[in-house]
């Protein structure tokens, strides 16, 4: 039997863990890939995944539209993604003092990030003109 995300948080905050298991089934593989795709990084995509349901199953309580879990999720991840990519920043430091090696490394991995950003904005563009194109 399948409940809508409203019958399910209702579920969950009246005690039912395998209510909140099913919205992590539900859910879990398009926050990962959002995670992915924000961090570049599958290991690290799954612990912010992790995180952020976590984040959600602690803060259940204070989401006041249940049919919006969706979203509110996404805003979960997401910030959870900002948030590691503010405590990786790297420090600022003399380019003369840098390893040249290490430097190669950065930019490598700068361009290979790019590549990425740059093939979804692809592919979100050819699903567009193809829903265009319906119409």
């Amino acid at each position: 039997m399948k409940y809508d995300d409203s019958d399910l948080i209702q579920q969950t905050l009246e005690g039912d863990q395998q209510a909140f298991a099913a919205l992590v089934e539900k859910y879990q593989k398009q926050i990962h890939a959002l995670a992915w795709q924000k961090i570049g990084d599958f290991h690290i995509a799954q612990e912010i995944t992790q995180d952020a349901f976590f984040t959600a199953f602690q803060k259940l309580s204070t989401l006041t539209d249940h049919n919006r879990f969706a979203g509110w999720l996404y805003v979960i991840a997401n910030r959870k993604c900002i948030a590691w990519h503010r405590k990786k920043a790297p420090q600022p430091q003399s380019l003369e003092a840098t390893d040249p090696v290490e430097l190669e490394e950065v930019y490598y991995s700068e361009y290979m990030t790019q590549q990425r950003e740059e093939a979804a904005n692809q592919k979100r563009r050819a699903v567009v003109q193809k829903l265009l194109s319906k119409l």
